[in-house]
């Protein structure tokens, strides 16, 4: 069965409130679609060309709208998804694991990122700006996009370690991420070297002894050998 029917499971199962994003795909457009199509709309509007949005929202039928992700080679990234992900970017989450390509399926491309270091710990930054509206529901900003409304606004980092996200922080929190991410690297290091093999002196191996077999093994004809011409000879 196809990892295709992953999100659909998820979507029937349970009910996903899924953030207002400003993509380039126009919802209103795509009201009527299934849950699971708005998703990957959603999912792959940031890196489709004008040209493709067009096409893909005059798209019938969930069929088609899959097959042609598959012939623009979108859907690959779709399937590469890790299982423990897929639910998070299925509701527009951004979560600890991710790959930048996940964050983008869930958050658009950020608004911004930088690179910051300390000691071991490098990292990209990324940041998004939510908008919330006086329900308390939060509406991602792209590229200066905004409401009517004067509302006020929330900015979240976005850390990425290694190519995986490390942690997602509200700006003013961020004071001891880079520390965590020491502290968690400095653990994994020590698990590590927990777990290599402890050689004593009795059990290594005695590689004086090889050598002397390895002599020990050569060819000793050399004194039973007929003598050559040169030494007959002599």
């Amino acid at each position: 069965m196809k990892r295709w029917l992953s999100p659909l499971i998820i979507l029937l199962c349970l009910s996903i409130t899924t953030p207002a994003l400003a993509g380039r795909v126009n919802m209103k457009k795509i009201k009527k679609w299934p849950d699971a199509d708005k998703v990957l709309a959603r999912s792959f509007d940031v890196w489709m060309t004008d040209d493709e949005v067009k096409v893909f929202e005059k798209l019938s039928t969930t069929e088609e709208r899959k097959q042609f992700l598959e012939q623009a080679g979108y859907y690959r990234m779709w399937e590469s998804i890790d299982e423990e992900i897929m639910p998070a970017v299925v509701e527009g989450k951004v979560v600890k694991g991710m790959t930048q390509d996940d964050v983008y399926m869930s958050w658009d491309k950020p608004v911004k990122i930088r690179k910051d270091f300390k000691k071991d710990a490098y990292v990209e930054i990324l940041y998004y700006t939510f908008e919330i509206d006086r329900k308390g529901n939060e509406f991602l900003l792209v590229d200066g996009s905004q409401t009517a409304y004067k509302n006020d606004e929330v900015t979240y980092y976005v850390y990425m370690d290694n190519g995986r996200v490390f942690a997602v922080v509200e700006a003013g929190q961020e004071g001891n991420v880079l520390d965590e991410l020491i502290d968690e690297k400095t653990k994994a290091k020590e698990s590590r070297d927990a777990a290599k093999p402890v050689i004593s002196e009795e059990d290594a191996p005695d590689w004086s002894a090889g050598d002397a077999g390895s002599e020990a093994t050569q060819p000793a004809g050399d004194a039973d050998a007929e003598p050559t011409e040169d030494e007959a000879a002599e």
